[in-house]
C-alpha cells in the first residue's frame, strides 16, 4: 500500500500529518507517471474534471476464447478501475471512466455511455440533430480504429499529427459526404 503525503506545508506535527495522508488499494499504479489518456471538464458534471483511460483489444485472440464480449469488455474496465479509479478519485477528485474497444469496432457500456454524453454536448453546442452527431462520432471512432489496426499490421511511414478543429466542422456535411446515414 502506498501512502501519498497531502500536506502543502513542513509542518511534523503528527496529528496534523495523519489526517493529510491518502492511501491507495493494493492494484492502484503508483508509478510517478502514471496518467491517464484524456482529462476534461465539466464532461460528466459542472466544475468536476473527467479523466478517461483507452484500451483496444482484440476480442478474437486466443485468451478469450472461452469468454463472452460482455464479460471481455467488464474484465478490461474492472482492471483499469483498479489501477487508476481510486487515485483519480481521492488524489484528482475528479470522476474516471475506462474506454474500452475492440479492433472490430466494439465499445464497453461504459464507451457508449460516454460516446452517449459526447454526442449530446456536441449537439447541444453545434445545433445539430442527436442522431447525426451520433453517427458521425461512431464513424470517426470505427476509421480511427481501422487506422490504428493497421498501422499495427504494416508499421506506420511516417509520422502523422492527426489535429481536429471541431469549431470549424460542418457535421451535415461530413456525414453527407461519407454517406454515414
Amino acid at each position: 500500500m502506498i501512502i501519498i503525503n497531502n500536506n502543502n506545508n513542513n509542518n511534523n506535527d503528527n496529528n496534523n500529518n495523519n489526517n493529510n495522508k491518502l492511501q491507495l488499494g493494493r492494484g492502484s499504479n503508483r508509478g510517478p507517471d502514471a496518467r491517464l489518456d484524456i482529462h476534461a471538464r465539466r464532461f460528466w458534471e459542472n466544475q468536476r474534471s473527467a479523466f478517461f483511460d483507452v484500451r483496444v483489444c482484440h476480442p478474437n485472440a486466443d485468451s478469450y476464447k472461452d469468454l463472452e464480449l460482455d464479460q471481455i469488455y467488464r474484465n478490461h474496465e474492472n482492471e483499469k478501475k483498479r489501477l487508476y479509479a481510486r487515485r483519480v478519485l481521492d488524489i484528482e477528485q475528479g470522476t474516471f471512466t475506462p474506454l474500452i474497444f475492440t479492433s472490430t469496432g466494439g465499445m464497453g457500456n461504459e464507451c457508449l455511455q460516454y460516446h452517449s454524453r459526447l454526442a449530446q454536448l456536441i449537439s447541444i453546442k453545434k445545433g445539430e440533430y442527436y442522431a447525426k452527431t451520433i453517427s458521425w462520432i461512431r464513424a470517426r471512432t470505427s476509421f480511427a480504429l481501422l487506422r490504428s489496426a493497421l498501422i499495427c499490421l504494416r508499421g506506420s511511414r511516417t509520422r502523422r499529427k492527426a489535429f481536429c478543429d471541431f469549431k470549424n466542422i460542418d457535421i451535415g456535411v461530413e456525414t453527407q459526404e461519407g454517406a454515414i446515414m
